[in-house]
């Protein structure tokens, strides 16, 4: 009774993510949900999250029940919640330029619930760029158990609104793909020095930065301010366990090996 009643919550908490006003007012129609406003080129909260659930593994879509759940919920109205729920993981975010966060990328914060691996490290490659559209590639790197661990990823982005910006790892564990809720920092060449990556419940999620002593030393407290005022840190969806802060001189040791890899 008691993973029923957690179940039910979760169904809830999860349909106010995935379904937006379209499904709860009988596909009413398109609605502004918010982002920088580009004439004809919004999108309804359903199609956002419709093509998030369509981006996941075959055995995560069909864990995610959407035609049950729209069914569930038809019948209610969750126009302003689902509003405040895309604000609260967007609300941060303007557009995404990818060409500003391409290239060499160490985990700082992650979740060790899907990422038991220590110090990963990712390379993001640019494939193509359009004005609404990109492709990039990813390789991860990470040691575990004494070994190393390599994962072949992508991402894309498919239009101007937050939430269109995906990334697959290619991880064993993560089913579904991530998409930046905050980015920050520029160095000199322009390039964003860290991104927080997460996912519709605000779990899993993880933290990149450019450079590692850097980020402890400049950006850490920011962003442990910002995960922990908007529920990223131990979010209810992770039953209490926390993001875990990766240690910078231990890391740039175990990633010495990754360094040399251009």
């Amino acid at each position: 009774w008691e993973h029923m009643l957690s179940l039910l919550g979760y169904i809830f908490l999860l349909a106010s993510l995935i379904f937006g006003d379209a499904v709860f007012t009988g596909f009413a129609g398109p609605a502004y949900t918010g982002g920088l406003p580009i004439p004809g080129r919004t999108v309804p909260i359903l199609r956002l999250f419709e093509h998030y659930s369509a981006s996941c593994r075959p055995k995560a879509r069909k864990e995610f029940g959407m035609d049950q759940l729209a069914e569930i919920m038809s019948s209610l109205n969750a126009e302003e919640v689902a509003k405040k729920v895309y604000h609260q993981l967007f609300f941060s975010l303007a557009d995404v330029p990818l060409d500003k966060i391409m290239g060499k990328w160490y985990t700082v914060v992650d979740t060790k619930a899907f990422h038991p691996e220590q110090c990963a490290v990712h390379y993001f490659e640019l494939l193509a760029l359009t004005e609404f559209t990109a492709t990039f590639s990813s390789r991860m790197y990470a040691t575990n158990k004494g070994g190393v661990v390599t994962y072949q990823g992508y991402g894309r982005k498919v239009g101007p609104e937050q939430g269109e910006v995906l990334y697959m790892t290619g991880h064993r564990l993560d089913n579904c793909p991530y998409f930046p809720v905050k980015m920050g920092g520029l160095n000199r060449r322009g390039e964003y020095e860290y991104i927080v990556f997460s996912q519709p419940l605000k779990y899993p999620s993880m933290v990149l930065a450019r450079d590692l002593h850097k980020f402890e030393q400049k950006y850490q407290k920011e962003v442990y301010d910002f995960l922990e005022k908007h529920g990223y840190l131990s979010p209810l969806t992770a039953l209490n366990t926390r993001l875990h802060f990766e240690n910078a001189t231990a890391c740039a040791r175990m990633s010495q090996p990754y360094d040399e890899i251009p």
